[in-house]
């Protein structure tokens, strides 16, 4: 874990711009004797901002929204992994059902939204 010098030069972030990803909640450092730790994620997601906002333009409403949809897809990811762990200690007849059932539903929602084209 960093400190808040470490990471500002590490990153090369002012401390003010470092202040505003806090306060946004674009990194949520935990608190560690009284002051913000920066684990590798925080770092990673500073990158990204930096990336966003830096290189490619985006404003700060643009970063919360980036920000807020790859949160969601690791979240789903998450849940998706700990809904295959329960499905592979389920006994192969329910493995099956919910598979064909799967199926079936993926080929319902495509013919639905072919309709909608």
């Amino acid at each position: 874990m960093l400190d808040q010098p470490e990471f500002a030069r590490e990153r090369r972030v002012d401390s003010e711009r470092l202040q505003i990803f806090i306060d946004r909640g674009w990194i949520s450092p935990p608190i560690v004797e009284g002051r913000p730790a920066f684990r590798d994620v925080d770092v990673a997601r500073a990158a990204l901002i930096a990336d966003l906002a830096d290189e490619m333009g985006v404003n700060d409403e643009g970063v919360d929204l980036v920000l807020d949809l790859l949160d969601q897809l690791y979240s789903l990811r998450f849940a998706f992994g700990n809904l295959i762990d329960a499905l592979e200690v389920q006994p192969r007849g329910v493995r099956r059902h919910l598979v064909n059932d799967a199926r079936r539903l993926y080929t319902l929602t495509q013919r639905g939204s072919r309709a909608l084209r």
